[in-house]
């Protein structure tokens, strides 16, 4: 359709106005016919509606509709029911017959108004012409030059041409060919009025509050009886002042419904509170007016205060207008506080918690000299939506993990969440509810969910469980929720207003916190200091933290604004950095090791894999569970389907290398390397064969080789660093550390390793500055202070150790911090140690602190409370075969050999790679019990690892507390033959000798071992073996 014309043409009167309005409308297309539907509404108590005609042009053809006989039908639609309003409009409607596609529709008609309530004032909008093109436009409003009536023009409205005609001062604007008003995107609502012309004859705001300040105070009068005034003298007997505000907000909100009356004198004068409390229901003013006489028999100061729900922002820039106004409140003075009270609201059961409503600005309705007020909340000080997701990946990355949200809610958001729920329950809310979560995590199973409010708190409450898959697939997990910053376009098209400031969302305060707890072994690449933000761009305010702590990834995102708007330029100045913050999406990446948990291989082993990548996981997963052969079958099967890719040759190699075929692995690496002569995987590998063969040279080359395709594999560097320990090279070491923290500066693990270096150096003043230097420059980190503790017990400075456990247990106490306190305290401070031990039994009652527990108790002599601990601790975890060690030990130290052995076989009968049974053979060994079991397990250890040293090792130690001197020496020799350093079987061959009496061999063992381990001595005194 196409407006030819449109004529709007207003005459104002003392008490009346007339708004005559024609219009040419010609329809273009099909879709345009719509326009004949023609519904004219008004208010038959202030409304005179005439339709002067409506005619359809066709050609040169003229017909008259109503001469034809069709006529408008009036209905009674009350088309906001469902908002509790009640305006009393009628709707005049009329569809013409026979309209057709060329047709030019003509309508003309006029609507007289009159309300007693506005005593003469005259006020009128026109000349809106901004959301279609006309042809001609043109409006005009005349009125008595005896009335003051003042006019205002906005947008790209033409000059208001005015002139005098007899007694009449007419203003008159048009325009030609009018164009679709183009509002500046993203404005204020001040800035997108478009075109519009104001007309009105109050001279001041004051004069038109001094209207409405009589209505007010005559409703707000209370009855002298009756049960109103039982009401208000409950209220008025309370003893403080912000009580009874609040007792007479409670009874406006919860025990008078809202129902909008704008019909007859409804539309502007209040219900009085008397008729109100009788009905039980009221509209804005209504609800106000009880609420101040309530407010004013409790001696309380208050006022009303009319607001614009559309036209706050920028009010005090337009003529004073009624129309301008669609709500009233109360503005309450208490304790030199001010108060704004909304008797419509529902929930505000705490004066405090009542932000200022972001109105703009409002007119308190006074008698004399009442001026605009700004009503704009301050920035929120907590987050008005907070919600926290749990999510348990333990099980595995790749299986469904339980995933929680809690989403608290504050304020008007808890409180239109409340409205929104309330009238639904049983199946409709829980459907409701699981819909909502559902467009929140579309990937997450909703298996239930739950909504609450808590009148006395303000807050509401969501909440879901489910189950979740989490998506993995390109090797990084997107945290939920934490992103920061937006796609900015801050771009406008030309026109009036392009350089308008730009509206935020105000006030507003949100925080997302996410927690996984990830499956045992995952090691974090996750970079903390490249998530985190904090700043200030476009007037919000961006926080974001994370980090993986005790095998748990957690992060935290706030955003909050500052401000309801900002300049232009400054929107053009924080476009860029808004979209690099939302470029920066926090991801958590999988580690290139990571290793399948018992759940997925559980499932990978029931299907069949049909790619590559899947045949290399589940083969991983096997190796690392030492299942070699299946682990081969699978990366050849990987290897076939992938013959160009080195990655499967490479870990079968090392697979091969596992089982002793070197012959067969070095086969499998040099194919690897014709496939990709580059890649540093083959190298890593030939240099961990190396070092497990006790062949340190050959590892430094293969590392070497690593380091120069991958200069910045930390992992490489560290392994290159051990073989340099044990060519006793720590000049060549401590280079490869330096280059480790030059990599990574907040690696802690590096200056631990430099310290023990230096240690190992005799450097001992350099030692103890690398434990300064940790505690420098990680202040407030629990692990780098125990690292710093560590380096001091191992320079044996137990009581500058104890200070830094001290700190780090002040900072966050930890089960581990009390562990490694326990045991930085001498051997005679019994009851210091189990201090520390029940502490960290109290946090987490599994590894050492269990273990240390019972030995503790064994060797006090009171073998029922180590009993008591073990018990419970097995009690709290069944499945953990450390915990069930530990019992087993312990009863039999204890005497309890049946019920020992009974744990012990256990154990046994599940060990079945050569770390676990090395495990149970140096445990039980160390011990002093069931040594024979002990040398079982080490023999059935070395069976499947005959050169491995750690196993070997635990053999030797066996056989000497069972009084086999010489066989212990000999195995002895064999690990040292291997591994020169080895510093317990040097301290183990040094009491070995001595028990044969060769003192001379025994100091020289004994020299060596405490120069690479000063604590070696009291480490074996704690196993009862001394020489």
């Amino acid at each position: 359709m196409r407006i030819l014309l449109s004529d709007q043409q207003v005459q104002l009167e003392r008490g009346r106005q007339t708004v005559y309005s024609a219009s040419l409308i010609e329809i273009e297309t099909p879709p345009g016919l719509a326009i004949g539907n023609i519904s004219v509404p008004w208010r038959p108590d202030t409304d005179t509606l005439t339709v002067h005609k409506l005619l359809i042009h066709r050609g040169a053809e003229v017909i008259d509709v109503l001469k034809a006989g069709q006529t408008f039908t009036v209905v009674r639609r009350e088309q906001n029911l469902e908002q509790a309003m009640l305006d009393g409009v009628l709707t005049a409607n009329i569809q013409p017959e026979g309209l057709q596609v060329g047709d030019v529709l003509e309508l003309a008609m006029s609507v007289s108004h009159a309300d007693p309530v506005v005593k003469g004032h005259v006020e009128q909008l026109a000349a809106a012409w901004n959301p279609l093109p006309i042809t001609r436009a043109h409006a005009s409003i005349r009125w008595p030059s005896d009335i003051p009536v003042h006019l205002r023009s906005n947008g790209s409205l033409p000059r208001v041409v005015t002139r005098k005609e007899g007694g009449y001062t007419v203003a008159e604007i048009s325009m030609s060919d009018v164009v679709p008003a183009v509002l500046p995107k993203g404005a204020p609502a001040r800035f997108r009025i478009g075109r519009l012309l104001e007309a009105s004859d109050f001279t001041s705001w004051a004069d038109l509050a001094k209207l409405f300040a009589p209505l007010f105070a005559q409703a707000a009068q209370l009855p002298a009886d009756g049960a109103l005034k039982t009401e208000s003298d409950r209220i008025r007997a309370l003893p403080d002042a912000k009580a009874r505000a609040q007792a007479a907000l409670t009874l406006v909100q919860d025990r008078i419904r809202y129902v909008a009356l704008a019909m007859g004198a409804g539309g502007l004068v209040p219900a009085d509170a008397a008729t109100t409390w009788a009905r039980r229901y009221g509209d804005c003013k209504a609800k106000t007016a009880l609420l101040l006489g309530l407010l004013h028999v409790a001696g309380i100061e208050a006022e009303p205060v009319l607001v614009g729900s559309g036209f706050g922002d920028g009010l005090d820039q337009r003529l004073p207008m009624i129309a301008l106004f669609d709500h009233v409140l109360v503005r309450a003075h208490i304790g030199g506080r001010v108060f704004w009270l909304d008797g419509t609201r529902t929930g505000d059961t705490d004066l405090d918690r009542i932000r200022p409503p972001a109105f703009g600005w409002g007119l308190p309705v006074l008698p004399e000299q009442a001026a605009l007020v700004r009503i704009m909340p301050p920035p929120l000080t907590a987050p008005s939506v907070a919600t926290t997701i749990q999510i348990d990946a333990r099980n595995g990355l790749t299986v469904p993990a339980p995933f929680t949200v809690d989403t608290v809610m504050t304020g008007d958001e808890a409180i239109g969440l409340n409205a929104s729920l309330a009238n639904l329950t049983g199946a409709a809310k829980d459907q409701a509810l699981r819909e909502y979560w559902h467009g929140q995590y579309d990937f997450v199973e909703v298996k239930s969910a739950a909504a609450s409010f808590d009148r006395a708190s303000g807050e509401a409450r969501l909440s879901m469980t489910g189950s979740a898959k989490l998506d993995w697939s390109s090797g990084w997990y997107e945290t939920d929720g934490t992103g920061v910053g937006y796609k900015a376009d801050f771009a406008r098209e030309a026109g009036p207003d392009r350089d308008a400031p730009w509206a935020l969302p105000f006030p507003y305060y949100n925080r997302v916190q996410e927690s996984i707890r990830l499956p045992s072994g995952f090691r974090s690449v996750f970079d903390s200091a490249a998530a985190a933000v904090d700043e200030t761009v476009g007037g919000i305010e961006y926080h974001r933290h994370g980090g993986v702590k005790d095998g748990t990834f957690t992060i935290e995102k706030t955003e909050r604004s500052l401000v309801p708007e900002m300049t232009n330029a400054e929107a053009a100045a924080a476009q860029p950095r808004l979209r690099a913050l939302a470029e920066k999406t926090v991801y958590l990446r999988r580690p290139d090791d990571y290793v399948m948990t018992d759940a997925e291989l559980a499932v990978a082993l029931k299907e069949s894999p049909t790619t590559a990548v899947a045949l290399l996981d589940r083969g991983n997963a096997l190796f690392h569970r030492e299942r070699y052969d299946d682990a081969i079958a699978d990366y050849s099967k990987a290897a076939a389907l992938a013959p160009h890719t080195y990655w499967p040759l490479a870990d079968r190699g090392l697979a091969y290398a596992r089982k002793g075929d070197l012959a067969a692995a070095e086969r499998d690496f040099a194919a690897a390397e014709q496939i990709e002569p580059r890649n540093p995987f083959t190298a890593n590998r030939r240099g961990w064969i190396a070092m497990q063969n006790n062949r340190p040279k050959e590892a430094v080359t293969a590392y070497t080789r690593a380091i120069e395709l991958t200069p910045d594999d930390t992992a490489a560097l560290y392994a290159r660093a051990a073989a340099y320990r044990k060519l006793a090279d720590n000049d060549a070491a401590l280079a490869d550390v330096g280059k480790i923290k030059a990599i990574n500066p907040t690696d802690i693990q590096a200056y631990m390793l430099r310290a023990n270096i230096l240690r190992d150096m005799g450097r001992t003043d350099d030692t103890l500055a690398e434990a300064d230097a940790i505690a420098k420059t990680f202040p407030t980190d629990t692990y780098a202070l125990a690292a710093a503790a560590a380096i001091r017990i191992a320079a044996d400075r137990p009581a500058e150790a104890m200070a830094l456990y001290d700190r780090a247990i002040a900072i966050k106490p930890e089960a581990y911090l009390y562990v490694n306190r326990a045991m930085a305290r001498p051997d005679s401070d019994i009851a210091g140690r189990r201090a520390d031990l029940d502490a960290a039994l109290a946090l987490d009652a599994t590894g050492d602190a269990v273990k240390y527990k019972a030995d503790l108790e064994l060797k006090a002599g009171d073998p029922k409370a180590a009993l008591a601990a073990v018990d419970k601790a097995v009690a709290a975890h069944p499945d953990d075969d450390n915990i069930l060690l530990v019992r087993s030990l312990t009863r039999m130290r204890a005497g309890q050999q049946t019920a020992g052995e009974s744990d012990w076989a256990i154990l046994r009968a599940k060990a079945t790679t050569p770390f676990q049974l090395n495990n149970l053979c140096w445990e039980t060994a160390t011990a002093g019990v069931a040594l024979a079991r002990a040398l079982e397990a080490c023999d059935a250890g070395l069976a499947k690892l005959p050169n491995d040293v750690a196993i070997r090792d635990s053999r030797a130690f066996t056989l000497l507390r069972m009084g086999r001197i010489d066989d212990a020496i000999a195995d002895y020799d064999r690990v040292l033959a291997m591994d020169p350093r080895e510093t317990s079987s040097l301290w183990g061959r040094a009491i070995a000798w001595s028990k044969k009496g060769d003192r001379a061999k025994s100091d020289a063992d004994a020299a060596a071992a405490i120069k690479i381990d000063p604590r070696v001595e009291t480490r074996y005194a704690a196993f009862g073996m001394t020489r």
